[in-house]
């Protein structure tokens, strides 16, 4: 039998009345009872996940279902209030800013449609909308993505026929924020009822926030590494390949010759029968990885006129801004002309620091030199900074530009 004690010390037994048997050479204990939370908790998340469900239904209703076809922004406006009220952002709290007024620099302002905030007052992400029976397009996402950066917010939301969400931060490798997730208006959408999971304000966190963007973006990477393997296998230098395999596996059957002369007269036809995936990658690098720099493979190093001072890739170029603009102070725009972006690619070898600034304000690398002593001002007086992407694929262009400016330049190991 098995006699639970309550008490401590010198307590007395409890009645044996309500001794159980026990196991052989096993006692009971209270520590020992059945475990009923991972249960409680299942509960607690299907309901959860169902109320998310519900407020994303309702969000279907208010910005989808029940509007006109031909609803005015102002209206729609109204719209988004109540859907924001169902995530639990309330304007009587302070949680949402409508159409709010920031300074920006000595003379402009910007006016995005929402800013919504924590009960700290500090912005978490903004809101733009657009009337539902006009398609979302790149001016209306670069409007959105203006006040991200001018607002140094990472997440930013693009309401009209449907959502998107965009992130903009150190996590992407981009110049411009990535589109996470495009959300239909659809009854029970499972990507719905995560949006209401992330942006509610009771469940509101950078955290998760953190973790579905992660997961998006590796998402993100494998859709473009199916679009570039499938273009490399259907390519027609691809078939060399796939007769070299077949060739491979014959040869312990047949000769060379023989194979050889039988893979001649054949063509072999690889198709595709998901046709989604032809065509030109819509991102043409990863967005975890970093552009060739000049740590990368190639380690060649440079010296101007003779200094002795070896310069690495993307010091070289800034050295070589800095010189050409000591010996010969000139405007901006001419120096733009003269150290043309398409030298550099799609950055540009010289930029406006209040852009550079404004562009990467959610990132911490800001791809170009801004230390103190690395920003260079014009002859128009002009602060402007130099790109820090440089590689092999590149360089050269800025190496005979410089020779063509009167420049020696030497390239060591």
């Amino acid at each position: 039998m098995c006699i639970f004690q309550s008490g401590v010390g010198g307590a007395p037994a409890a009645d044996s009345r309500f001794a159980v048997p026990c196991p052989t050479g096993q006692e009971r204990s209270p520590k020992s009872a059945p475990q009923h939370a991972p249960t409680v908790n299942n509960k607690l998340k299907k309901k959860t996940t169902t109320m998310n469900n519900e407020k994303w239904n309702e969000i279907c209703f208010l910005l989808s279902g029940n509007i006109r076809s031909d609803i005015s922004e102002s209206d729609f406006e109204k719209n988004v209030i109540q859907a924001l009220r169902v995530l639990d952002w309330k304007e009587y709290l302070g949680d949402i800013q409508i159409r709010p007024s920031f300074q920006i620099g000595a003379s402009n302002r910007i006016t995005p449609d929402f800013v919504i905030n924590s009960s700290e007052k500090r912005n978490l992400f903004v809101i733009e909308i657009k009337q539902p029976n006009l398609p979302l397009n790149t001016n209306f996402q670069q409007q959105l993505f203006s006040y991200m950066r001018q607002l140094r917010l990472q997440y930013g939301i693009l309401i009209g026929q449907v959502i998107q969400v965009f992130y903009d931060g150190d996590l992407a490798n981009h110049d411009d924020p990535v589109l996470l997730e495009t959300i239909e208006f659809e009854q029970n959408n499972p990507k719905g009822a995560k949006f209401v999971e992330l942006f509610s304000k009771e469940s509101f966190s950078f955290e998760s926030l953190k973790s579905f963007t992660i997961n998006s973006l590796k998402k993100i990477n494998r859709r473009t590494d199916k679009k570039i393997l499938a273009q490399k296998i259907l390519s027609a230098d691809y078939e060399k390949e796939v007769k070299k395999l077949i060739k491979q596996d014959f040869l312990n059957q047949y000769d060379s010759e023989l194979i050889d002369s039988i893979l001649n007269e054949i063509s072999i036809n690889i198709s595709n029968q998901n046709q989604e995936i032809i065509g030109q990658p819509e991102i043409q690098s990863k967005i975890f990885e970093k552009p060739i720099t000049s740590s990368s493979r190639d380690k060649t190093k440079y010296i101007i006129n003779g200094t002795g001072q070896k310069l690495g890739k993307n010091r070289f170029v800034l050295e070589l801004v800095r010189a050409y603009l000591r010996n010969k102070p000139t405007d901006f725009i001419s120096l733009k002309n003269i150290f043309r972006d398409d030298f550099q690619g799609s950055i540009g070898v010289i930029n406006r620091l209040d852009h550079v600034e404004t562009k990467y304000a959610n990132k911490s690398d800001k791809r170009h030199f801004t230390g103190k002593d690395e920003i260079l001002t014009s002859s128009d007086h002009v602060k402007f900074v130099v790109s820090t992407q440089w590689g092999k694929g590149n360089i050269d262009n800025i190496v005979n530009l410089g020779r063509k400016l009167g420049f020696k330049i030497e390239e060591v190991e």
